[in-house]
Formats: C-alpha cells, sequence, structure tokens
C-alpha cells in the first residue's frame, strides 16, 4: 500500500474542523477570529526612500529652503511609522500562539491566552526579526559590493553578474518563506507543546524532519498552491465587497455634489473615515474561513507527522 501523504489525507478533516467551528455562524467566535485574522492574515511592507537623493530640481519652487525645515518631522514620522510595524509585528507573533490555543481548546477567547503566551510571542518576534535584518544585511552587503565592481570594472562584467545572482537571490527569498512557513505551522506548535524556546522548537522539527522529508515538501508544496488559490479568491470576495458598501457612499457623495453645486473634495474624502470604518472588519471576517482552515491544516499535518505534537482534540 502507497504510503499515506498527510498533506493530501488531511484536507478533509480540516475542511470539517473549520466547518464545524464556524457553521453556524456564532457572532463572537467570528469577532475574535476576525481580530486574529488582523495579526495574522497579513503583513506590511514600506518603501525605501534612503535610497533616493532629493535635489534642488525635485522641489516646487519656494521650497528649497523649507524643507530642510520640516526633515525633522519626516524622520519622526519614519520612526512611529517603523515602532508600529516592530509593535505589529510583536503582536501578531502571540497572536499565533494565541490561535493555537484557541483551536486547540475549543475556546475562542483572546485575552486569556494573549497574557500566557505572550512571552513566547517575544521569543517569536526576536527570531523573525534578526532573520530578517540578517537577510536585509546580507542583500545590503551583495548590493555595496556589485557597486564596488561597477566603479572597478567593466559594465558587462557586472550586468553578467547581477544576472547570475538573480536566480540565486530567488532561491534565497524561497528558502527563507519556507523557513517561516514551518516556523509558523510547525515550531509554534512544538513551542506550545514542549514548552521551549524557538531554537529548540526548530531543533525538535529537525528531528522530525529527518524522517519525513518528502512529507514536508509535499506540504509545504500543497500549501503553496492551496495559499494562491486561497489569495485569489479572497482578493475576488474583497473586492466585490468593496464595491457593494461603496454603494450608498458613492450615492451620498452624488447628492452631495449635485446639492453644493460644485466639487467640494474636501468633503467627499470624508465619506472615506465611514467607508473604511466598514470595509475593513468586512474584509478581516472574509478572511476568517481562509485564517482558519489554514491553521488547522498545519496542525493536523504536524499530528501526522510526529503524532506526539497532536494539539487538537479528537
Amino acid at each position: 500500500m502507497a504510503e499515506e501523504i498527510y498533506a493530501f489525507s488531511r484536507l478533509e478533516e480540516t475542511f470539517s474542523r473549520t466547518k464545524s467551528l464556524l457553521w453556524p455562524p456564532n457572532r463572537g467566535i467570528w469577532l475574535r477570529l476576525a481580530v486574529i485574522a488582523l495579526f495574522v492574515g497579513g503583513g506590511a511592507s514600506f518603501p525605501n526612500f534612503s535610497q533616493y537623493n532629493f535635489g534642488g530640481g525635485d522641489l516646487p519652487p519656494g521650497m528649497d529652503g523649507s524643507f530642510s525645515g520640516i526633515m525633522p518631522l519626516i524622520a519622526a514620522f519614519v520612526i512611529v511609522v517603523l515602532g508600529l510595524a516592530l509593535l505589529w509585528m510583536l503582536v501578531g507573533a502571540a497572536m499565533q500562539f494565541v490561535f493555537v490555543d484557541m483551536l486547540s481548546t475549543g475556546e475562542i477567547r483572546i485575552r486569556r491566552f494573549f497574557g500566557e503566551r505572550f512571552g513566547k510571542g517575544v521569543r517569536l518576534f526576536l527570531f523573525q526579526f534578526v532573520f530578517m535584518l540578517a537577510l536585509i544585511i546580507g542583500v545590503a552587503a551583495l548590493a555595496f559590493a556589485l557597486f564596488g565592481l561597477a566603479g572597478a570594472g567593466s559594465r558587462f562584467g557586472v550586468s553578467a553578474l547581477v544576472l547570475l545572482l538573480i536566480p540565486a537571490l530567488l532561491i534565497v527569498a524561497l528558502l527563507v518563506g519556507v523557513v517561516f512557513l514551518l516556523t509558523i505551522d510547525f515550531v509554534v506548535p512544538i513551542m506550545i507543546r514542549e514548552d521551549c524556546g524557538v531554537i529548540e522548537g526548530w531543533r525538535r522539527l529537525i528531528g522530525v524532519m529527518s524522517g519525513n522529508l518528502w512529507q514536508t515538501a509535499a506540504y509545504v508544496v500543497v500549501k503553496f498552491v492551496l495559499g494562491l488559490i486561497a489569495a485569489l479568491v479572497q482578493a475576488v470576495l474583497v473586492i466585490l465587497a468593496m464595491l457593494v458598501v461603496a454603494i450608498p457612499f458613492v450615492l451620498v457623495g452624488i447628492v452631495l455634489l449635485a446639492v453644493l453645486q460644485a466639487a467640494n473634495y474636501a468633503l467627499l474624502l470624508l465619506l472615506l473615515i465611514p467607508y473604511l470604518i466598514i470595509v475593513i472588519p468586512v474584509g478581516l471576517l472574509i478572511a476568517v474561513p481562509f485564517v482558519t482552515f489554514f491553521r488547522y491544516y498545519g496542525l493536523l499535518v504536524l499530528a501526522g507527522l510526529a503524532p506526539e505534537y497532536r494539539l487538537l482534540p479528537e
């Protein structure tokens, strides 16, 4: 008999558990899971302005002298944004453990588990932060090396080197993605079961994977394919929801323009505030079945790979 491939055999139970938890809809469960989705369902990236050189020709007339005066404000804004991003990552790391606790115990509570798991969340955050920082430093060092070669060598040689390095960078990015995937899906539950840190959790996971390389590879591939499909479906649903929610706001805007007999854009922009207040929670509620499914999926596959790490009730 062919060996059972957990990445496929656990799909039916994953659907069953997700449906059992979310249907019929319970407002409290859905709202709490929407909060979880807010932190574990995505990330944020920020453009890098440091490489752009603002010259006098880039600024409107009369702004040259005043630009230096607003630089402290820009720096303060960037610091605040980065601080909020790090805080977001920290809370999100703790929520990964909270999510597992909620599904494994059947108690959909955030406050209780958050206090218990915050310490492990800090460890996970530090692991992710150091890993990302090391990657950024490595890429920056590579960029400086290429710039150095560009100043010392021929343009053709540097271009050829860059073309050769692109596949290597893509492979590195893929490996980093796999590391983060396995950390969240497998190491987090192991940390909960063994009451250990991230490094010890990875050591134990490596022991599990050593005898299940094909099973782990199958899970990564299937998770990637399912993730693409889920992202497409979720994007379509969110766009449709945004359009439906926008209908009354568009009608109100048309009425305001007709009454005011002028394009009062400031007033119209104020309509964005209630629109976002409605559409953001709607988008998070749409994400609930998807994040719940994939969290169940990872826990069930891990239980197949190593029954001693089964956290979900029978």
